[in-house]
């Protein structure tokens, strides 16, 4: 079995034009990602799928892996799945999306968000989840989830859910975290058969998709702390977290 790691990445973000190539620690985000992505234990290859020259020119300068694809594609899942085509792949193999500006992933975030799908046979996707804060639940760039009582998501939502009225019932609050393992044959047959659905549309978030047709997405916690880059606040104070990081050391004085 093939479990293959796909990093999207464009330079076109409306927040934070050109941010895959803003230096952290005097390296550029997407390095920091693709490094620390292939030190996956279970992962047997990477790539980074872009439309943008400058990003293969980047990529290619640290010896990594890029699969070129078309501007027009919006969604970075979907990106990941048109590079994965250029690939030979068997429906069950596994492809993980992991995101380009999460230059703080651990590793081992990878590797606990495939288990779903190397211990079950009816799980086809996963994603990555933990606790969400007070700042977290209020905030729409935040994605939530409740699960079922086998973590299996019910709904996710940019607005607070569940509800805080009861506060007195001790209950979970979580948030999604954007590692998205799926087997091929499931990732083919949700970008290419599967049509997007009201409450995807309505809150802007595709794993609502596999939900609302009736798939299982089994959310796994994570007790791993992340950062993703979507602001040059966020990146100033990323490049302050990872001079106490623990897995900067094992690449940042690479070439």
């Amino acid at each position: 079995m093939k479990i293959v790691i796909g990093i999207p990445a464009r330079l076109g973000s409306s927040r934070f034009p050109g941010k895959p190539l803003c230096a952290i620690q005097n390296k550029p985000m997407i390095e920091h990602c693709y490094k620390r992505s292939q030190l996956s234990k279970l992962a047997t290859e990477l790539f980074v799928t872009t439309c943008d020259h400058q990003i293969r020119e980047k990529v290619e300068s640290f010896d990594g892996n890029v699969l070129m694809t078309e501007e027009n594609i919006e969604r970075p899942g979907l990106r990941v799945a048109v590079a994965a085509e250029q690939l030979s792949l068997q429906d069950e193999d596994i492809v993980v999306v992991v995101q380009g500006d999460e230059p703080l992933i651990h590793p081992d975030m990878i590797d606990l968000a495939i288990q779903p799908l190397l211990m079950e046979k009816d799980i086809f996707v996963s994603n990555l989840c933990s606790n969400a804060t007070t700042a977290d639940l209020n905030d729409p760039s935040e994605i939530k989830v409740v699960c079922d009582l086998e973590m299996n998501a019910l709904y996710m939502s940019r607005s607070p859910i569940p509800s805080v009225i009861h506060e007195e019932v001790s209950t979970a609050w979580w948030r999604q975290v954007c590692i998205m393992p799926f087997r091929w044959g499931f990732m083919k047959k949700f970008n290419h058969d599967l049509p997007p659905t009201p409450l995807e549309r309505q809150e802007s978030i595709e794993m609502l998709r596999a939900i609302q047709h009736g798939y299982k997405v089994r959310m796994v916690p994570s007790p791993f702390v992340s950062k993703s880059v979507d602001t040059e606040d966020d990146r100033r104070e990323v490049e302050l977290l990872m001079k106490s990081d623990s897995i900067f050391p094992l690449y940042g004085n690479m070439p």
